[in-house]
């Protein structure tokens, strides 16, 4: 077993850094997400904790994560949506920039996507885009030779990816986590979470899962008038819908 997930990691960190996206196997994402939408995405309840610790927090996730940075914490929960005719990253910057953030998408049944290869290794021109990402012209992909990897996935996917690729959702839509190296999360605000028994227990569930991979949640104000805190800082859980 060693050896295969030595293996693995291995295929998966080359992947990330000649490619800029790795695609993991996994028959039940599709289903679980599609569970997710029918239950109005949940995400700050016990079973949004436990959808996040299932994916997020997947084996092989974690190995690659904990692989990629000395520590790192999950910085974003967001959920982005089709906008074909638009290439998106999150970050810009090329090598200066460095390999700082993954993302992991978790796509929905039906969804199509154009990953562009090789995109994160370049420092383009790029603008602010309508939903906190940063678009890239095809001029600039044009220019430095990234051409698009095409992927759909009718029974839904699992991939992890570089922050910096250029991406384009054609069709459906991903639920995002993004890690980061914790000195890029220096400045993002934290995670705010409904003060909950219940929600807490699953928090430090979740902090057990690595020593390298951090959540830095923060929770509403107990009826005592307290607030709890949970390990340092982080980016609100901010959904996108767009």
């Amino acid at each position: 077993m060693a050896s295969t997930t030595t293996f693995a990691l291995d295929v998966a960190q080359r992947s990330l850094l000649e490619k800029g996206f790795f695609v993991l196997d996994d028959s039940l994402a599709g289903e679980r997400i599609s569970e997710m939408e029918e239950r109005g995405f949940p995400y700050f309840t016990e079973y949004g904790l436990d959808f996040c610790k299932q994916f997020a927090f997947d084996e092989r996730i974690r190995s690659i994560l904990e692989a990629s940075f000395e520590k790192c914490s999950l910085g974003h929960w967001l959920r982005y949506e089709d906008f074909p005719g638009h290439v998106e990253c999150f970050r810009r910057g090329g090598p200066k920039a460095g390999r700082r953030v993954l993302m992991v998408h978790l796509w929905a049944k039906g969804s199509r996507v154009a990953y562009y290869v090789g995109s994160h290794l370049h420092d383009m021109a790029t603008s602010r885009g309508r939903r906190s990402l940063y678009e890239i012209p095809l001029s600039e992909l044009d220019r430095v030779g990234s051409e698009p990897e095409h992927k759909e996935f009718p029974d839904g996917g699992f991939v992890i990816l570089d922050a910096r690729l250029g991406f384009e959702i054609k069709q459906g839509y991903a639920i995002t986590f993004l890690f980061a190296a914790n000195e890029v999360l220096a400045n993002w605000a934290k995670i705010i979470l409904p003060h909950s028994e219940a929600l807490e227990e699953k928090v430090s569930d979740m902090e057990k899962e690595s020593t390298k991979i951090g959540l830095n949640f923060t929770f509403k104000a107990s009826p005592g008038g307290g607030t709890t805190m949970k390990t340092e800082t982080l980016v609100p859980m901010h959904i996108a819908e767009s």
